[in-house]
Order: structure tokens, then C-alpha cells, then sequence
């Protein structure tokens, strides 16, 4: 772009040049405050803008699609929003996304005739690369009821540094490997005092992939594992649950398949593996970002079809930490009104501060880079009316991240954004742009709200959601076996607990700090029918008792990232090989049966009590089996 020298158009004679130069020197420079207010202004102006002069296409999209494509076309946009990042997971020139609709051939041609990529497809849903220019074409087709970013799913792992067991690991392995949680849940005492070894019984497994199956069966690990056709994915941790529960329930017969290829086939798979697979327990440690914590979606409803076919369902809590360790990057609560915008044309900004004063920031920690933000509210899924966004700013007052969303009767009560990969000084805010007050779900993934200057940070307990949360589900939140998670969660913090290896777990025991905790407040049923209507709030709904139990992790796996195996990942399976080892034990045993067995014998840990955090606590494999009633034969 030219640029022009001011003084060459403009001719000022010197006296009145003076006098003007004279006058300037007393005029008051604006603060860095008034300079970030400004900031905050032109950028937010500048998203409500794009929200208000949206297309009938574009109404179908998220507001990460439009802004991306308005940012590439429009050099001025990009002026006011300097620092903004969409974070879209592309492929060359090409955007994932997912695509609601009534999928039939037609649409699946026109999608690769706009040179689009289908991944997967469904009855009501495509997963597809397409290239963003072809979003708004897609997206006109009446069909389609719309396309957004590609929800992302994590598993609930978590890296340590490496210490002496994985460094023999490494080497030629003489000795089977087995997970310390066996002995630690006395599994390895249990299988011979009461003739038990899950046989009869089979296991299934959800996670990424399972690319290192063969070479764990070639050493002996893992006997045949039933993938299910085309669905062992991508990626090692599900080898790694399948040898965790090999460990404990040597005989079971086990079954794999994928969750990772998309949410909608992560539901179909729990189905398969009940009907094709005949899976007795099936567990995964999975969750897709845009589960509602409100309502049970695709994936919950898929394991509430499975349980009431008697099946027993285990999923990992999660690692987003908890209140009670001061992990959290949790907020959940009742809109309140500051009576301010932000900035911008439109909305209020809710007030995180339960007190006197006013705050509309909630600041992120510096463990909080490249995490992404969730915001629910508690309208129904699909049929949202009250219409929230999401806005992270940086300390200078830009926006770097956002989510728009319009809600106006048939959208989701959902928006995402993502933390930036450098920088500091973050910080939340959720803006109602119309409609009613709603219960909010405000969720830093695996990062943390905390004070910040003069911000403070605003935390609750209740991060654990979703499938996990279904309601004869078991949700499992993790405790360390052996040695302690090697490294800390953020700077700064304690020495993580260890677990009692070789010994037994006891009432001393401890989570792991990053254990994710509950309680879990439900608005509505599945179909979407309000559960207390006419109340949203904090005192609405139903509460569900999440997690269920906890078990054990940082155990030993052959599998390379997996030595030691910690977080609720690990956990999951090692309580669903308990639960196998009972039902074959007692193979007429009920799914309640089973569930107060456990529940009945598990060691309180913890606050007394059942807890937000554990749950009922520890499940230990003997007790377990003698509560359910199966007599030893030694």
C-alpha cells in the first residue's frame, strides 16, 4: 500500500503551524488503558460486525469458517484483529469439518465435486476435508442444516518424564510386563483365591488406534484382539488399555475399535461392539470436545443403549483437574449481568465475581497455551435460543480468539476458541448477546483460571461431562499405583502423590491431582425435554453423582509413550478388568449386581464419604468378588 508524507499535501503557514505545535504539546495522550479499551473495541466491533451481516449460508456455519474466509478476503478486518487466530485443523488449502444434514448421494457427490474429501458418513452426518472457499456452496444446499470445524476428541493421558522403567522398557523385555495396578487392586491374590481370570467374559476397547498390537502379541502381551472391520485407527493407546486389562483379567477375550474417526462413527462403534462384537464391558478414554455437559448427546446416548442391553460401560473422567487440588479450569454457574459490554456493538458481559466488586475477565494460567475454551449453557441441544459468545483477549486488550455462534431457535448452546501457543497475561470473557439468563459451563481444557494482576481467577468444581457422565456409565477417576507423575502440572506446583506398589491401596491413598472432579447437573433428557422447565439455573435440573470409582494409574506397558501409562486413561480399563473378573466369577450377576459390588467394597479416599472427587473410591478386586457373593476355592 502507498504511503504519504502528511506534510507534502498539506501547506500550514508557520505561524499557524506554531501555534498548533504549541497547542499540541498540552493535549493529554490517551492511557495504555484507553489505548487496550480501544484495542477491545475495534476488535470486538469488528466480529459483531461480521455476526450481523451474515448470509443465509454463512447462518449455517461457525463463526471460526466466516471469520477465517472474511480475515483472507478483507486486509482492513485483518488491521482490527491483529493477533486473531481461527485455529482451524486444515490440510493443505483444505478445513475439516463436519457436516449436519440428510446425507444422500447427491449431497456425498457434491461434496467431492467441490473438491472436498469424505472421511466418514453417516445417516445425519459427514465428516469431509473441503476447501474453505466451497464452505459457503455446501452449505447452501437446503440439506444441510450446517457445517462447523471438526469436533476434536482427546484421550485422558498424560505424559511424564521418562524414569528407569521406561528406560528398560527400552530394552529386550525377559519378563512378561504386568501393570502394578494388579497387584495394587490385589487382582493378582483375587484371581487365585476365587478361581477367577475373565474367562467367559469379553472387553472392548475405544481409543485412538491400536498401532503396536502385533508387536505386543509377538511379545507375548496380548493374545487376538476382535478389531472391528476398518476401525483400529490410528495411534498406540488403545494396545496400551488392551494390555492393561490382559494384566488383570488374563482369560477375557478382547475386542477394539477406534473412537477417533468421528463423534458420530465413536457412537456407532459402542453400538457395534455390543450388537457384532458381543461385548460384555466396554471402556474407553475418550471425549469429544463438544459434549454437553447438560444433556446426553450422540456418544451418551449410544452408552445408554448399550447398558440397558447389559452391558457395563467404563470412560475415563478426565484430566482437567479439580477444585478440591486447586487444578481446575472450571467455571460453571448463573449468568450474571455486569450491566457492561465488553465492548463492541452488542451484549453484556457476565460477572465472574460472586462478590461486590465487578470482573468480566476470568485470567488464564501460563499451562493454559494452545488449550482450548468450551461455553455451554443450559439451553437444549439443537434448539437453542439465548445466544452467548466467547471472547479471549491477551493483556494489550486485542482479541486473539473467539466464538460467535449464532443462536436463534435451532442452533447448539455451544462455542470454542483456543488459547494462543505463545504469549501471556489471557484471559476469558462471556458475553450474553440476547436472550434469557442460562446456567454456564466454562471450561479451559487441561488449563487453569487463576489470579492474574489484579484478576482474580474463578474456579468451581463439576469439569467431568459428557458420555462419561451417562447415567449407569462409570465414570473412573485415577490414583497412582506405584511411583508419583513425574514432572508438575503447572510451575510451582506440589510434589504429586505416589501409590502404595508393591502394596495394596488404603484409605491413605491419594488421586492424582489432575483427576477430574463432579458433580454433574443435567438439564434435560436426551430427546431434549426439559427436566425442571421453566428453571435453568443453579437450582434447575438434576444432579448426577459423577465420577462412580477410581483406579489405579502410572502403571507399566510395553507400549512406546505408555511407560509408565498415567491418567484417568489408564484407570478406565483397569476398572473394567475388575468388573470382568467378577462377572466371571458370577456370569448371572446383574449389571446392578455388579455396580454394588464395587460400589459396596471400594475403599473411601478422599473427603469422607462419597466425593466429587473420587467418587466411592478405590474398587479392589477381592472384596469386590466376595460382595457380589462368589465363594473362594482357596
Amino acid at each position: 500500500m502507498r504511503r504519504f508524507n502528511r506534510v507534502a499535501l498539506y501547506s500550514v503557514p508557520v505561524a499557524v503551524g506554531a501555534l498548533l505545535l504549541s497547542a499540541s504539546v498540552s493535549v493529554a495522550q490517551p492511557s495504555a488503558a484507553d489505548q487496550d479499551a480501544a484495542r477491545t473495541d475495534a476488535g470486538i466491533g469488528a466480529l459483531q460486525g461480521i455476526k450481523q451481516s451474515l448470509t443465509a449460508a454463512e447462518r449455517k456455519q461457525s463463526s471460526a469458517l466466516v471469520v477465517e474466509k472474511r480475515l483472507r478476503q478483507d486486509q482492513n478486518l485483518a488491521r482490527k484483529l491483529p493477533d486473531y487466530r481461527t485455529d482451524l485443523k486444515t490440510s493443505g488449502d483444505k478445513v475439516s469439518v463436519d457436516i449436519k444434514a440428510t446425507v444422500d448421494g447427491a449431497l456425498l457427490s457434491a461434496v467431492t465435486a467441490a473438491g472436498g474429501t469424505v472421511k466418514d458418513a453417516q445417516a445425519d452426518s459427514i465428516r469431509a476435508e473441503l476447501p474453505l472457499a466451497a464452505v459457503d456452496k455446501i452449505a447452501d444446499r437446503a440439506q444441510v442444516a450446517s457445517v462447523k470445524p471438526a469436533a476434536q476428541a482427546i484421550t485422558w493421558t498424560e505424559s511424564a518424564p521418562q524414569d528407569r522403567r521406561q528406560q528398560a522398557a527400552k530394552q529386550a523385555i525377559a519378563a512378561a510386563t504386568v501393570s502394578e495396578g494388579d497387584k495394587a487392586h490385589g487382582a493378582d491374590t483375587a484371581r487365585t483365591k476365587y478361581g477367577v481370570s475373565g474367562k467367559g467374559i469379553k472387553v472392548c476397547v475405544l481409543s485412538d488406534g491400536i498401532d503396536s498390537l502385533k508387536k505386543s502379541q509377538d511379545a507375548g502381551e496380548l493374545p487376538a484382539v476382535d478389531v472391528l472391520p476398518g476401525q483400529a485407527g490410528s495411534g498406540d493407546e488403545g494396545t496400551a488399555m488392551l494390555e492393561l486389562v490382559h494384566d488383570l483379567a488374563p482369560d477375557a477375550t478382547l475386542g477394539y475399535a477406534t473412537a477417533f474417526t468421528s463423534e458420530a462413527s465413536f457412537a456407532a462403534n459402542i453400538r457395534a461392539l455390543r450388537t457384532t462384537g458381543k461385548c460384555n464391558v466396554i471402556v474407553d478414554d475418550v471425549a469429544y470436545f463438544d459434549e454437553s455437559p447438560f444433556q446426553d448427546g450422540p456418544v451418551a446416548q449410544a452408552v445408554n443403549d448399550v447398558t440397558a442391553a447389559g452391558v457395563l460401560y467404563f470412560s475415563s473422567a478426565g484430566n482437567s483437574g479439580n477444585k478440591t487440588d486447586g487444578t481446575s479450569g472450571y467455571w460453571e454457574g448463573d449468568f450474571v449481568s455486569s450491566g457492561k459490554k465488553i465492548s463492541g456493538k452488542s451484549g453484556i458481559a457476565h460477572d465472574f465475581d460472586p462478590g461486590s466488586a465487578t470482573q468480566i475477565y476470568n485470567p488464564l494460567s501460563a499451562g493454559s497455551l494452545k488449550k482450548p475454551v468450551t461455553l455451554f449453557w443450559s439451553d437444549p441441544w439443537g434448539k437453542s435460543a439465548n445466544d452467548y459468545d466467547l471472547f479471549i483477549l491477551n493483556s494489550s486488550g486485542n482479541v486473539v480468539a473467539s466464538s460467535e455462534d449464532t443462536q436463534n431457535g435451532s442452533q447448539n448452546p455451544y462455542e470454542i476458541a483456543s488459547v494462543p501457543s505463545t504469549g501471556s497475561g489471557y484471559r476469558v470473557a462471556v458475553v450474553k448477546y440476547s436472550g434469557a439468563d442460562r446456567f454456564l459451563a466454562l471450561n479451559v481444557i487441561r488449563g487453569r483460571f487463576v489470579d492474574s494482576g489484579t484478576l482474580k481467577g474463578f474456579s468451581t468444581n463439576g469439569v467431568t461431562s459428557g458420555h462419561s457422565s451417562a447415567a449407569n456409565a462409570f465414570s473412573v477417576a485415577a490414583a497412582p499405583a506405584a511411583t508419583a507423575f513425574g514432572r508438575p502440572l503447572e510451575t510451582g506446583d506440589p510434589a504429586n502423590p505416589a501409590g502404595p506398589y508393591p502394596g495394596l491401596f488404603t484409605a491413605a491413598s491419594k488421586t492424582e491431582r489432575f483427576s477430574s472432579d463432579g458433580l454433574r447437573r443435567q438439564f434435560y433428557t436426551a430427546a431434549g425435554a426439559a427436566i425442571t422447565p421453566g428453571n435453568f439455573s443453579a437450582t434447575g435440573g438434576a444432579v448426577r453423582q459423577k465420577p462412580d470409582i477410581t483406579a489405579a494409574d502410572g502403571t507399566a506397558t510395553t507400549v512406546t509413550g505408555f511407560q509408565p501409562f498415567f491418567g484417568t486413561s489408564a484407570a478406565a480399563p483397569h476398572a473394567a478388568a475388575i468388573a470382568a473378573l467378577l462377572l466371571s466369577g458370577k456370569p448371572t450377576a446383574t449389571p446392578a449386581q455388579i455396580r454394588s459390588a464395587l460400589i459396596a467394597s471400594a475403599i473411601d479416599i478422599g473427603a469422607p464419604g462419597v466425593d466429587s472427587v473420587t467418587g466411592n473410591g478405590v474398587i479392589m478386586a477381592g472384596p469386590a468378588l466376595a460382595a457380589l457373593g462368589v465363594p473362594a476355592v482357596n
